[in-house]
């Protein structure tokens, strides 16, 4: 079964310290700069000081913690949609992964394992101890690790259109057919992007979609402007850099499998074929859930679908 499902499984993948109180983001510095996209009324920019690292958030909304992680491609701008109904019924928190946009750009820690860690010392910083948590893309592999390493605190847990390092059959053959992969862990590829980030994303997206133009004129606008800041290609290559260190981390993970509910998301064209087989890998208790008409960028292809889909399975008993 993986074997026929391996060019799907390729594409899919392609993709503490108390935090300071709302602040605004940096006031561009000149007419040229483009500014950074505002989210609904009822939320705010936060920083955060973590074990050394900046991270940037947003948060707004009403009961309990609900985070939300973006993936490669995106930034914490990718859930904007969902926002306004989400904030409803939880206080939600969707960080940038450090690396990217206006959080921190460190020297080391890029490991999805390290990077669950500076996510759960926000949490934490914001006095929450237990939270519904979700993760796209790359940020389906911090998910993945939050939840192995502070499961206990982890109620329900939705991991999106990705796959996990290290996790086999498919991991191994995937690492190895995936152009993508080897470029963006090269050292030098930052600075070869670095200046072209636009003509770079914008060939990218299409590669791992299935909708034409699935986002929106602000949407684009706003991702290019998160990449294009100094250094954040660079440290979101980073991401797929440590690839071999989450795989040394995710098969002492799953050697536990996980116990609280998880939803497998993915798209009709991508990732909803394996990725709750492959979930199970990791966690007994899974369900699925397949977005109709979606490739990988499932929140921006079918958005009504991944509001209500995500809505039921957090919400319901």
């Amino acid at each position: 079964m993986y074997s026929k499902l391996l060019p799907i499984c390729i594409l899919a993948l392609a993709s503490c310290s108390n935090p300071s109180p709302s602040v605004p983001l940096p006031t561009p510095p000149n007419k040229d700069t483009v500014a950074a996209a505002q989210p609904p009324d009822n939320f705010r920019h936060q920083v955060a000081i973590v074990n050394g690292v900046k991270v940037h958030y947003v948060i707004g909304g009403t009961g309990e913690p609900l985070v939300l992680i973006h993936g490669f491609g995106q930034n914490w701008y990718m859930w904007n949609r969902l926002l306004p109904e989400f904030s409803k019924h939880f206080l939600v928190i969707a960080p940038d992964l450090p690396g990217l946009g206006e959080s921190g750009r460190p020297d080391s820690g890029y490991d999805k394992k390290t990077m669950a860690a500076d996510i759960h010392a926000v949490v934490k910083s914001l006095g929450y101890t237990s939270i519904y948590l979700a993760g796209h893309d790359v940020g389906l592999m911090v998910a993945y690790a939050y939840a192995a390493q502070y499961g206990a605190e982890v109620k329900k847990l939705a991991l999106m259109d990705a796959l996990l390092p290290g996790v086999e059959p498919v991991w191994s053959q995937t690492k190895a057919s995936a152009w993508w992969f080897g470029f963006f862990s090269w050292p030098a590829s930052g600075e070869i992007v670095a200046g072209k980030e636009g003509v770079f994303l914008q060939h990218f997206w299409p590669l791992v979609g299935h909708v034409k133009d699935a986002f929106t004129p602000e949407e684009t606008k706003e991702f290019i402007r998160a990449y294009s800041q100094p250094g954040a290609v660079k440290g979101s290559f980073r991401w797929f850099g440590a690839f071999d260190q989450d795989a040394v981390d995710n098969k002492l993970f799953m050697k536990h499998k996980l116990q609280m509910p998880l939803l497998a998301m993915g798209g009709q064209y991508f990732g909803a074929s394996f990725l709750a087989a492959h979930c199970r890998l990791v966690a007994d208790h899974v369900s699925e859930s397949d977005i109709q008409g979606a490739g990988h960028w499932i929140v921006q292809e079918n958005t009504p679908q991944v509001q209500q889909d995500l809505l039921t399975f957090f919400m319901g008993k």
